[in-house]
């Protein structure tokens, strides 16, 4: 936007010491920054698909983590639980 307006008027702006060259700059910046925020909303995506995995496969590793445990318990006397992580009294 800034270097719309600064080429619009260039020959107004060029008494401040406002060049061609800036305005140049400006558009290079602009087109760099759209480029940068592209690739972080790109990330931003993958991000979020990789964090949903991270969820489900916690989930999951709890849910079973949690049965073994339970049949663990059943075989195992309760002083020898620890061995197995288990902290739970009964």
């Amino acid at each position: 936007m800034m270097a719309s307006g600064m080429n619009a008027r260039l020959s107004s702006l060029s008494s401040v010491g406002v060049s061609a060259d800036d305005v140049t700059k400006m558009n290079d910046f602009a087109d760099r920054l759209d480029q940068l925020n592209a690739e972080q909303e790109d990330l931003k995506a993958k991000l979020k698909a990789k964090t949903e995995e991270l969820y489900a496969t916690e989930k999951a590793a709890k849910a079973k983590n949690s049965e073994l445990a339970k049949r663990v318990k059943i075989v195992i006397p309760q002083s020898e639980w620890v061995a197995f992580g288990i902290s739970a009294k009964r």
